[in-house]
């Protein structure tokens, strides 16, 4: 405990699997030790939770004499005998830090890439424009001509569209 600065004892839970599922738990004593009664003997799963740091699960080994044999459930071959001394293998981080504003996430963001495309088309094709040949220029606006009047949103909107195509229907019956 003491290599654990600023943790209580009472945020220390340590908890025996036995017999496949059945699970006998205790708190640590102030003092760090723990003790863990009326476990038959065999094979069983020690896992230990501390609120902010990580504990390796382990298997202990119980003989019928009253024996106690410990080793990393991941790495058998790294033994323990008793007493048992648990170290925390890192601390726990329950949370990933933001990440402050930077150019290379902004330039990453869709939104970000619609509003640039769309700022550097309003200023460049005016750019473009002015350097149109100007037959080529008379040429597209005659061709937009022909196309005849698009509707603007505003017309769709307010139904003005609607109303124009009535006009031009009555207009050809009459």
């Amino acid at each position: 405990m003491s290599m654990m600065k600023g943790l209580r004892t009472s945020d220390v839970k340590i908890t025996l699997v036995v017999n496949g599922g059945q699970s006998v738990a205790t708190r640590v004593k102030p003092d760090g030790s723990f003790a863990l009664l009326d476990v038959p003997p065999g094979s069983h799963l020690l896992e230990t939770f501390a609120l902010g740091y990580s504990f390796p699960p382990m298997t202990v080994r119980i003989g019928a004499d009253g024996t106690i044999r410990a080793a990393y459930a991941e790495d058998p071959t790294v033994r323990f005998e008793s007493p048992l001394v648990l170290k925390p293998v890192s601390a726990a981080t329950y949370f990933e830090h933001r990440q402050g504003l930077s150019l290379g996430s902004l330039a990453k963001n869709p939104m970000f890439l619609m509003v640039a495309f769309t700022v550097l088309m309003a200023w460049a094709m005016p750019k473009l424009m002015e350097s149109m040949d100007p037959e080529e220029l008379k040429e597209m606006q005659e061709k937009m001509g022909a196309m005849g009047a698009q509707p603007s949103m505003g017309d769709l909107f307010s139904g003005k569209m609607f109303e124009d195509a009535k006009a031009q229907a009555e207009a050809r019956r009459g």
